[in-house]
């Protein structure tokens, strides 16, 4: 036992003259905890239970109603000498015996004892209430007559001839769900989370947790245990049946125990398969809409909560079966707090914790990570409700924060406060809480921490070196003179908006230009036929306002304003066939992807049609930056750094940085999104893979030095280094932008 341990107690003389004995209906079986013997005592008929060891068992079993608690002790320490248990291993002991009703004394039973005892039982029960609101136990009836006699139907599925079904049955079913795993879940969040599809679950889980629960029953039943609770729990704040089958805490096989606590998950896997094969087997409607919801259901929160063993479900009591370590969350804590008073408040003549080797290796681990993993749970249920129902969401994280943060730190100050076992050394116990309450708050909110984001981006071609069709028309010639080669190799790779990568390879056209060169000449037949009817137009109304100018001034003048419109449409549309003609906005090497597929294609206004690659490399990065980020980017940046795939050991330093003006859904490149290999969540519907489910900005990185031609729309990794802040201010942006990305206020 952990403590500050003293064989003698100052409380001994109050218990020392006590006759205590065993009750009547108390059992006692032998089970093994990793080769180790404990006895467990069993109340059968409140399915109590409290496990001792040998040493203690050798005390309890002497309680015969005739001898003192003090003469009883005295024997025990005379015969396991070191091993003897501690007065107030004694005193807590016969408490714990005491508080479960497995031990009567020779004192008459105080009737104000009895109502105070079931006061104190009523008030416990509200306050696990109230620690723990998403798990509330509202007991209605003993089933245990109704399985008593239903168990004979049920039997025989319940041994090797039900084993053998269940794997015909579940395993051709995960084959069938890994073959049609695409259907199942396609669009499967707006299917599920739909307020009509959430209706159906509400009406049918209850009816599969009813089978759940009964599969516990008829396993406990079938081993010999007692079941005399049903009734409702509240599962955050859903009614859902439960049965109270804590006799199986008493059966001696371990594997019997795990049996009990897996029998719900079995069914509920079960039943998950037979919905499966339904719902491949029917046409679409409302009967499959509630086979696919009860495969969901059925196999979902089976395996993420009930046999999840880091929360304090089924999968928990089988986990401590299978290991054989009982109450591992509890003897966990324990052993931490060991571990707080031994190593770091120095408790003087502690002794070592009563685990094995094995058990302490499972207390180090399972505590902090089933910690961890209950408050993520917690507040991830809290950020669904707020979606839905913002009040109950608050309640419920503030809840959170109270029982998972508050109230730890409240017990532990408090029993370094008042706790005897600090006796000897509270002064150094406080003093380290205290320095270490002050050194965690100064880290929390005064001490600047480094900050900085990461994005994805391309390297990028400057607009002078993107050719564009400057008007609609059909191509006609690609201007080349006697430089121009066909590309014998991969030379280089380019991205543009709206495609994955366009790569100069052989065949393509690649030529040196200079700036202002015609690289590229389309024609409009509509065009060139306007433009001749415009100036024939022209013609014909300068001559009429030649011959009116000086005999009819009205005439005159409405010819001249009809000349003048015409003379300006004729000069727009001149300036739209000038555009048809591209030329070259920078000096470089011409690319010109697939050229065999260039003449008569038809090229809209802004369609790319060739690039022009720097002779010295490119200096650009577009980076794809997330809108949780973009404040940081636009206003608290130190510096940047950017690392190449080709060079991903050389950070190329940035120079200065320009931001596309307003955020948009479009990416860069595809190669950006999550289906081209990228971080960014792309929506499904986007069969291009362009399109972000949340808005991004671009932002333009200048490099300090030149990238190569052959890196041209590579990917390109982006760090963004921000001034310092505390944690806390970090951690508040981030739980802000949390809430209002989830809740729409």
């Amino acid at each position: 036992m952990s403590g500050s341990e003293r064989f003698l107690s100052a409380s001994w003389y109050r218990v020392a003259g006590l006759k205590p004995r065993l009750r009547a209906h108390v059992t006692v079986r032998i089970h093994r905890y990793r080769g180790q013997l404990w006895y467990v005592i069993g109340d059968g008929m409140r399915n109590r239970v409290h496990r001792v060891s040998p040493a203690g068992y050798l005390l309890v079993a002497s309680m015969d109603g005739a001898r003192t608690l003090d003469s009883l002790w005295s024997e025990a320490a005379v015969t396991l000498g070191e091993q003897a248990p501690t007065q107030d291993q004694v005193i807590q002991l016969l408490g714990q015996l005491h508080t479960n009703d497995l031990v009567a004394g020779d004192v008459p039973p105080d009737a104000r004892e009895l109502f105070d005892r079931q006061s104190k039982a009523a008030r416990s029960k509200v306050l696990q209430w109230l620690l723990n609101p998403m798990s509330i136990r509202i007991p209605l009836v003993d089933p245990h007559a109704f399985l008593t006699r239903t168990l004979p139907f049920v039997r025989p599925f319940l041994g090797r001839f039900g084993a053998a079904v269940w794997l015909a049955t579940v395993l051709p079913a995960l084959i069938l769900a890994a073959k049609y795993w695409p259907e199942l879940t396609e669009n499967a969040g707006d299917r599920v989370l739909r307020p009509d599809n959430l209706m159906l679950i509400a009406m049918i889980y209850p009816f599969i947790k009813i089978l759940h629960e009964l599969g516990h029953g008829y396993v406990t039943r079938a081993h010999g245990g007692d079941v005399h609770e049903l009734g409702v729990m509240l599962l955050v704040l859903l009614p859902m049946p439960y049965v109270e089958v804590s006799a199986a805490a008493g059966f001696r096989s371990k594997w019997s125990r795990c049996l009990v606590g897996a029998a719900g998950i079995l069914v509920e896997l079960f039943i998950a398969a037979l919905a499966l094969f339904v719902w491949l087997l029917i046409e679409p409607g409302f009967a499959r809409a509630i086979a696919f919801n009860v495969m969901l259901t059925a196999s979902v929160s089976s395996l993420l909560f009930n046999g999840n063993p880091l929360l304090r479900y089924d999968g928990y009591y089988v986990l401590s079966d299978a290991i054989e370590v009982p109450n591992l969350a509890q003897r966990g804590g324990q052993f931490w707090s060991h571990l707080l008073r031994r190593y770091v408040f120095g408790s003087k003549g502690m002794r070592d914790f009563p685990a094995s080797r094995g058990e302490k290796i499972w207390f180090l681990l399972y505590m902090p990570v089933s910690t961890l993993y209950r408050i993520s749970v917690t507040f991830g249920i809290a950020l669904f409700l707020m979606s839905q129902y913002l009040v109950v969401g608050v309640g419920l994280a503030l809840w959170g924060i109270v029982t998972a943060v508050l109230l730890p730190i409240g017990r532990g100050a408090w029993s370094v406060l008042t706790s005897p076992a600090y006796l000897r050394n509270r002064t150094r116990a406080v003093g380290l809480s205290l320095g270490f309450a002050c050194v965690a708050l100064a880290i929390l909110f005064q001490v600047p921490m480094p900050l900085h984001t990461e994005a994805e981006g391309v390297v990028w071609l400057s607009d002078d070196a993107i050719l564009r069709a400057g008007a609609d028309g059909f191509v006609t010639a690609i201007r080349a003179d006697q430089n121009t080669t066909a590309v014998r190799g991969e030379v280089a790779t380019m991205v543009a908006r709206g495609e994955v990568a366009t790569t100069v390879a052989r065949g393509d056209v690649a030529t040196m230009v200079a700036r202002g060169d015609i690289v590229i000449e389309s024609r409009d037949p509509e065009l060139t036929a306007k433009l001749r009817v415009l100036r024939a137009r022209q013609t014909e109304l300068i001559g009429k306002w030649d011959s009116v100018r000086f005999t009819d001034r009205v005439e005159a003048v409405v010819t001249e304003t009809e000349l003048n419109a015409v003379r300006a449409e004729l000069a727009r549309e001149t300036h739209r066939a000038g555009m048809l003609t591209v030329r070259a906005g920078a000096d470089g090497m011409l690319v010109i992807p697939h050229p065999a597929d260039a003449p008569n294609r038809f090229a809209r206004r802004g369609d790319v049609l060739g690039y022009i690659l720097p002779p010295s490399g490119g200096r650009i990065v577009r980076a794809a930056v997330a809108q949780d980020d973009i404040d940081l980017v636009r206003h608290h940046v130190r510096k940047a750094r950017v690392l190449l795939t080709g060079g991903l050991d050389h950070p190329i330093a940035v120079r200065a940085m320009r931001e596309v003006p307003a955020g948009q859904e479009k990416l860069p490149s595809a190669a950006l999104g999550s289906s081209g290999g990228g971080k960014t969540m792309v929506d499904p519907r986007d069969e291009h893979g362009m399109t972000a489910l949340n808005r991004i900005f671009h932002i333009d990185l200048e490099l300090d030095s030149p990238v190569a031609a052959a890196g041209f729309g590579g990917r390109a990794y982006v760090r963004f280094d921000h001034q310092w802040e505390p944690l806390s201010t970090q951690l508040w942006r981030r739980a802000r932008q949390l809430l209002l990305s989830r809740v729409e206020i």
